[in-house]
């Protein structure tokens, strides 16, 4: 694997995505940008899933010149 966010589809069950997410299962919701499963909800929450933020840093950083 090679260290880079993958997007929790919208299909997997909420128990599942809070055990990879590190939360209750209550604190998972929907990504705005790709529909993905996300830490939503609660303390240390995420607004934007991790697969969209490396996503956008790596847009942002643009390639190494």
């Amino acid at each position: 694997m090679n260290g880079t966010p993958r997007r929790i589809d919208s299909t997997t069950d909420r128990a599942a995505a809070a055990q990879l997410l590190g939360c209750s299962p209550a604190q998972v919701g929907y990504c705005p940008r790709c529909q993905g499963l996300s830490r939503r909800y609660g303390p240390q929450a995420e607004v934007i899933c991790r697969a969209c933020r490396a996503a956008e840093a790596a847009y942002t950083d643009g390639p190494a010149r």
